[in-house]
């Protein structure tokens, strides 16, 4: 018999498909049950299928990772660099994921571009304040939230090294105590292209493959039950893949865009819109079908506007956010804050005002770009509040009161009203402002995972040859950096396993 005959699909109904399956060997057992509750067989499991398509692979490979973000790529690079061969694979037509959309704030303390620059902060001296910051964001796992934020320096100094990823002068927008944990691409915010495209075309020159337009719907169990595999379908024509996997990486993102799991799990935020659309929840549903726990998923979606990049911008400038009434409600200086305030309040959106101090920042290239792609959201400029007022649609007197109160503050130094204190400086004529939705751009929980990114079974036993890094995971949701850094401890996980396999095969 030839080998491709010990395998039938099992468990997957044309629900449990769209959910996330697995292809059985013969005899195994059952599949847990959909995580959504929907089609469960008897004891909540999914019914199996006898006499489904056969499973034929189409090509073999060490390592198997699946969704081409930041946290995927950078689960490729040790892999890759141990000569092992490794494939990429994306549901997306084009490489990158959400990670290549996204602002470009990657929090980063003590990298070797940093310290060029003159500054002196480390991972370690700089961490309290980053954990003020993921306690305020809704972040539960802090020790792992560390772990990943003290490996993002080596992160991003491998990526400059190693591949040639281009970074800022962190001396264009770093003063004082401004800003000296935060790194940015080559141009600034939004520019992921100066670190991702490098990535990746390092890779390729390692061997690396990649397949896009492909999508992950189920594992592939061999006659142990144990995981060997991975079924992907295309998103055009339907067209079956199967690649056979001594290692798989899960790197799928987060469930952000599904309304049904954000329904099961945090219901409060279906009624927010969403800035992506890409995140939907498959790579949990494919890990909860094989037995992995799920964990941490009811923990409220954090929240942005919908563009990103204008709710970065209280990092780098000046800016009031104010109501539809003209009113100040928030604190700035966080990319979340402002968001999650108007959702909370039901305020429906908020204006970003700013001025020329803003758009003469270390972010001009960025602001520029971004206000003129988005005119129709741009009011200004305007030589008086009044005259903002009157562009904007909320009430002049009240815009001229907020405007006239934050700036007392700012000259004091202390902004009694939020607790501002990033670029706490009076705003001056001529003014501008951008109108922002608040919208959910990322899920918190998911897979449970060991620190190198090992999938848990829900008795918290690993699962052997499957790992998780990135939003898929629970505590991989803490920025871009962090994802990045997740990445590369669980590729350096992977090529390690992988060399211990060798070793013991070959004693």
């Amino acid at each position: 018999m030839k080998r491709r005959g010990f395998f039938k699909l099992a468990g997957l109904t044309a629900v449990s498909l769209a959910a996330g399956g697995a292809l059985a060997a013969c005899g195994a057992g059952q599949i847990p049950a959909n995580p959504l509750g929907t089609d469960a067989g008897e004891d909540g499991a999914a019914p199996s299928v006898a006499g489904g398509p056969s499973v034929a692979f189409s090509s073999e490979v060490d390592v198997l990772v699946v969704g081409s973000g930041i946290a995927g790529l950078s689960a490729a690079m040790a892999p890759a660099e141990a000569k092992r061969s490794v494939l990429v694979v994306d549901k997306l037509d084009l490489l990158g994921g959400e990670s290549y959309e996204a602002n470009g704030v990657m929090r980063v303390a003590g990298s070797a571009v940093q310290q060029r620059a003159g500054l002196s902060a480390t991972a370690s001296s700089e961490w309290e304040a980053r954990k003020k910051e993921l306690e305020a964001a809704g972040a539960t796992d802090l020790e792992f939230s560390r772990t990943l934020f003290e490996a993002a320096a080596s992160w991003a100094d491998h990526l400059a090294n190693e591949y040639g990823a281009q970074f800022a002068d962190p001396a264009e927008y770093a003063q004082g105590d401004r800003n000296t944990s935060v790194l940015l691409p080559k141009d600034g915010l939004g520019d992921m292209e100066s670190v991702m495209v490098p990535l990746r075309d390092g890779l390729v020159g390692k061997g690396v493959s990649f397949l896009t337009g492909l999508r992950a719907t189920a594992f592939i169990l061999d006659e142990e039950s144990a995981v060997c595999g991975m079924r992907f379908v295309a998103s055009e024509g339907g067209a079956v893949t199967d690649v056979r996997a001594r290692r798989i990486v899960v790197a799928t993102g987060g469930f952000a865009s599904s309304q049904p799991l954000v329904h099961a799990y945090t219901p409060d935020r279906e009624r927010v819109g969403c800035y992506t659309v890409a995140s939907m929840g498959e790579g949990q549903l494919l890990c909860a079908a094989i037995g992995g726990q799920l964990t941490g998923m009811d923990k409220a979606a954090p929240l942005t506007g919908d563009l990103p990049q204008v709710s970065a911008w209280g990092l780098f400038g000046p800016i009031v956010a104010v109501d539809t009434q003209g009113e100040r409600f928030a604190r700035e200086d966080g990319s979340g804050a402002t968001a999650e305030a108007c959702f909370a309040d039901e305020r429906g959106l908020w204006w970003t005002v700013f001025d020329h101090a803003l758009s003469e920042s270390s972010q001009s290239r960025s602001i520029a770009q971004l206000t003129s792609k988005n005119a129709k959201r741009l009011v200004g400029p305007c030589d008086s509040a009044d005259a903002l007022a009157e562009q904007m649609g909320v009430p002049a007197d009240k815009l001229a009161a907020t405007l006239e109160r934050y700036n007392d503050l700012a000259r004091a130094g202390k902004d009694d009203d939020f607790g501002r204190t990033l670029f706490l400086e009076p705003l001056e004529a001529p003014f501008y402002a951008v109108k922002q939705l608040p919208v959910r751009y990322r899920s918190r929980g998911g897979a449970a995972t060991e620190e190198a990114g090992r999938l848990l079974s829900a008795a918290g036993a690993p699962i052997p040859r499957v790992h998780c890094c990135g939003a898929v995971a629970n505590g991989g949701s803490d920025g871009l950096a962090s994802n990045g850094a997740f990445g590369m401890l669980t590729g350096q996980a992977v090529a390690d396993s992988l060399a211990e396999e060798d070793a013991q095969e070959g004693a």
